[in-house]
Protein backbone atom coordinates (compact mmCIF):
# COMPACT_ATOMS: atom_id res chain seq x y z
CA UNK A 1 0.00 0.00 0.00
CA UNK A 2 1.39 2.93 -1.57
CA UNK A 3 2.02 6.00 1.07
CA UNK A 4 -0.83 7.88 0.06
CA UNK A 5 -3.63 5.43 0.69
CA UNK A 6 -6.21 6.11 2.78
CA UNK A 7 -7.82 2.91 3.70
CA UNK A 8 -9.75 4.73 6.64
CA UNK A 9 -11.82 5.89 3.78
CA UNK A 10 -14.73 3.99 2.60
CA UNK A 11 -16.16 4.17 -1.00
CA UNK A 12 -20.10 2.85 -1.31
CA UNK A 13 -22.69 3.34 -3.77
CA UNK A 14 -25.12 5.51 -2.37
CA UNK A 15 -29.18 5.29 -2.12
CA UNK A 16 -32.24 7.03 -2.54
CA UNK A 17 -31.82 6.90 1.19
CA UNK A 18 -28.00 8.98 0.81
CA UNK A 19 -29.85 11.64 -0.72
CA UNK A 20 -28.99 14.53 1.98
CA UNK A 21 -25.53 12.82 2.98
CA UNK A 22 -24.89 13.61 -1.53
CA UNK A 23 -26.30 16.82 -1.11
CA UNK A 24 -24.01 17.74 1.87
CA UNK A 25 -21.03 16.83 0.07
CA UNK A 26 -22.21 17.95 -2.94
CA UNK A 27 -22.64 21.60 -1.68
CA UNK A 28 -19.68 21.57 0.70
CA UNK A 29 -17.23 20.25 -2.49
CA UNK A 30 -18.87 22.74 -5.18
CA UNK A 31 -18.35 25.59 -3.29
CA UNK A 32 -14.63 24.42 -2.05
CA UNK A 33 -13.94 24.04 -5.85
CA UNK A 34 -15.47 27.09 -7.55
CA UNK A 35 -16.05 30.20 -4.26
CA UNK A 36 -13.61 32.86 -5.70
CA UNK A 37 -13.98 31.73 -9.65
CA UNK A 38 -17.73 31.99 -10.38
CA UNK A 39 -20.38 34.63 -8.51
CA UNK A 40 -20.80 33.54 -4.94
CA UNK A 41 -24.62 34.37 -5.59
CA UNK A 42 -24.37 32.21 -8.75
CA UNK A 43 -23.13 29.56 -6.70
CA UNK A 44 -25.52 29.70 -3.73
CA UNK A 45 -28.44 29.32 -6.20
CA UNK A 46 -26.94 26.56 -8.50
CA UNK A 47 -26.43 24.58 -5.32
CA UNK A 48 -30.11 25.10 -4.21
CA UNK A 49 -30.94 24.14 -7.18
CA UNK A 50 -28.99 21.31 -8.26
CA UNK A 51 -27.78 19.55 -4.91
CA UNK A 52 -30.97 19.98 -3.35
CA UNK A 53 -31.76 16.42 -1.34
CA UNK A 54 -34.90 15.87 -3.12
CA UNK A 55 -33.49 16.48 -6.68
CA UNK A 56 -30.38 14.26 -5.80
CA UNK A 57 -33.21 11.54 -4.44
CA UNK A 58 -35.39 12.20 -7.84
CA UNK A 59 -32.57 11.36 -10.05
CA UNK A 60 -31.51 8.59 -8.08
CA UNK A 61 -34.81 6.97 -8.70
CA UNK A 62 -34.98 7.60 -12.33
CA UNK A 63 -31.89 5.56 -12.61
CA UNK A 64 -28.53 7.56 -11.62
CA UNK A 65 -26.40 5.92 -9.81
CA UNK A 66 -23.86 7.93 -7.12
CA UNK A 67 -20.79 6.96 -4.74
CA UNK A 68 -20.12 8.16 -2.23
CA UNK A 69 -16.25 8.48 0.02
CA UNK A 70 -17.02 8.56 3.87
CA UNK A 71 -14.21 8.68 6.47
CA UNK A 72 -15.68 8.09 9.74
CA UNK A 73 -19.59 8.13 8.36
CA UNK A 74 -18.98 11.90 7.46
CA UNK A 75 -19.39 12.24 3.83
CA UNK A 76 -15.95 13.71 2.23
CA UNK A 77 -16.60 13.18 -1.22
CA UNK A 78 -18.47 12.03 -4.16
CA UNK A 79 -19.37 11.06 -7.81
CA UNK A 80 -22.58 10.73 -9.72
CA UNK A 81 -23.51 8.22 -13.32
CA UNK A 82 -26.34 10.07 -15.17
CA UNK A 83 -27.35 9.31 -18.62
CA UNK A 84 -25.50 11.63 -21.21
CA UNK A 85 -26.55 15.17 -21.37
CA UNK A 86 -23.49 16.06 -23.38
CA UNK A 87 -24.03 16.91 -27.08
CA UNK A 88 -20.44 14.92 -27.94
CA UNK A 89 -22.66 11.57 -26.46
CA UNK A 90 -23.19 8.74 -28.79
CA UNK A 91 -25.45 5.58 -27.80
CA UNK A 92 -23.94 3.34 -25.64
CA UNK A 93 -22.53 6.41 -23.36
CA UNK A 94 -22.77 7.47 -19.76
CA UNK A 95 -21.90 10.17 -18.31
CA UNK A 96 -20.10 11.27 -15.01
CA UNK A 97 -22.25 14.12 -14.21
CA UNK A 98 -20.31 14.79 -10.84
CA UNK A 99 -16.88 13.88 -9.20
CA UNK A 100 -15.50 16.02 -6.13
CA UNK A 101 -13.51 15.22 -3.22
CA UNK A 102 -12.80 17.96 -0.36
CA UNK A 103 -9.51 19.25 -1.09
CA UNK A 104 -7.72 17.71 2.16
CA UNK A 105 -8.24 14.14 0.33
CA UNK A 106 -6.57 14.83 -2.96
CA UNK A 107 -3.59 14.42 -2.14
CA UNK A 108 -3.83 10.69 -1.62
CA UNK A 109 -5.60 7.42 -3.37
CA UNK A 110 -9.42 8.28 -2.57
CA UNK A 111 -10.01 10.30 -6.15
CA UNK A 112 -8.67 7.14 -7.97
CA UNK A 113 -10.84 5.02 -6.14
CA UNK A 114 -13.93 6.67 -6.64
CA UNK A 115 -12.98 6.97 -10.34
CA UNK A 116 -12.56 3.09 -10.42
CA UNK A 117 -15.54 2.66 -8.79
CA UNK A 118 -17.90 4.59 -11.06
CA UNK A 119 -15.63 3.35 -13.96
CA UNK A 120 -17.11 -0.41 -12.34
CA UNK A 121 -20.76 0.99 -12.18
CA UNK A 122 -20.58 2.01 -15.74
CA UNK A 123 -20.10 -1.91 -17.41
CA UNK A 124 -21.97 -2.34 -20.17
CA UNK A 125 -21.84 1.00 -21.65
CA UNK A 126 -19.34 1.76 -24.32
CA UNK A 127 -17.77 5.11 -23.17
CA UNK A 128 -17.86 7.19 -19.87
CA UNK A 129 -17.91 10.95 -20.63
CA UNK A 130 -17.66 14.26 -18.26
CA UNK A 131 -16.87 17.78 -18.58
CA UNK A 132 -14.54 19.79 -16.80
CA UNK A 133 -13.61 23.40 -16.59
CA UNK A 134 -11.34 24.26 -18.99
CA UNK A 135 -8.84 26.07 -16.68
CA UNK A 136 -9.00 22.84 -13.88
CA UNK A 137 -5.45 21.64 -15.45
CA UNK A 138 -5.44 19.15 -12.01
CA UNK A 139 -8.43 17.61 -12.80
CA UNK A 140 -7.70 17.44 -16.78
CA UNK A 141 -4.92 15.90 -15.60
CA UNK A 142 -6.18 13.09 -13.29
CA UNK A 143 -8.38 12.19 -16.13
CA UNK A 144 -5.84 11.74 -19.02
CA UNK A 145 -3.65 9.25 -16.16
CA UNK A 146 -7.21 7.40 -16.19
CA UNK A 147 -7.74 6.80 -19.66
CA UNK A 148 -9.70 10.03 -20.91
CA UNK A 149 -9.30 11.96 -23.72
CA UNK A 150 -10.70 15.42 -25.10
CA UNK A 151 -13.37 14.65 -27.70
CA UNK A 152 -15.25 17.98 -27.59
CA UNK A 153 -15.97 21.22 -25.88
CA UNK A 154 -19.02 22.60 -24.44
CA UNK A 155 -20.74 25.53 -22.53
CA UNK A 156 -21.85 25.38 -18.92
CA UNK A 157 -24.25 27.76 -17.53
CA UNK A 158 -24.09 29.01 -13.49
CA UNK A 159 -26.03 31.60 -12.21
CA UNK A 160 -26.46 33.03 -15.83
CA UNK A 161 -22.70 33.26 -16.86
CA UNK A 162 -21.43 30.96 -19.33
CA UNK A 163 -17.84 28.87 -19.02
CA UNK A 164 -16.43 26.91 -20.91
CA UNK A 165 -15.98 22.79 -20.30
CA UNK A 166 -13.72 20.27 -21.75
CA UNK A 167 -15.73 17.05 -22.65
CA UNK A 168 -14.19 14.02 -22.10
CA UNK A 169 -14.44 9.77 -22.85
CA UNK A 170 -12.82 6.99 -22.03
CA UNK A 171 -13.27 4.23 -23.89
CA UNK A 172 -14.55 0.68 -21.32
CA UNK A 173 -13.79 -2.42 -22.22
CA UNK A 174 -16.58 -4.36 -23.35
CA UNK A 175 -16.53 -8.03 -21.57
Amino acid sequence: MSETARPDIAIREASATDAARLSLVADATFLETFAGLIDGEALVAHCARHHEPDHLRAGLAAGARAWLAELDGAPVGYALLVEPELDAAEPGDIELKKIYLLSRFHCGDTAARLLTSTIDGAAGHSRLLLGVKDDNHRAIGFYAKHGFRQIATRRFDVGGTLYDDVVLARDLEQV
